[in-house]
């Protein structure tokens, strides 16, 4: 007896995406646990309605890359300000020994 896979028409037409956007045929089948055939059946069935999902695809990865970006730039903008942040405690701790020292009668001062 054959064994069917059943799944809804819109996980099929996501797998139909991931073939027409450039995977191997058999290795999606294998990846999701079916057979070749089958995904290659699927794929004419289907390739004529999967125009949304790659486009939605692309939009996923188009905001994917500039999230990425957005991120490094905040990387680079925060590690800036701990740098920042460090010379500005090193200069308070410079100026308080001076004052310190130039005025020892503010012992208590902080």
């Amino acid at each position: 007896m054959i064994r069917r896979f059943r799944c809804p028409v819109e996980t099929k037409k996501e797998l139909v995406a991931e073939v027409m956007a450039g995977y191997r045929t058999e290795v999606v089948a294998k990846r999701h646990g079916l057979s070749p055939k089958t995904l290659r059946v699927w794929v004419r069935q289907y390739r004529d309605e999967v125009g949304e999902i790659m486009a939605r695809k692309r939009k996923s990865e188009e905001q994917l890359i500039q999230d990425a970006a957005r991120l490094k730039e905040l990387e680079e903008k925060y590690q800036e300000a701990l740098k920042l942040l460090g010379e500005k405690e090193v200069e308070i701790n410079i100026l308080r020994e001076l004052v310190k020292k130039n005025h020892p009668e503010w012992k208590n001062w902080q």
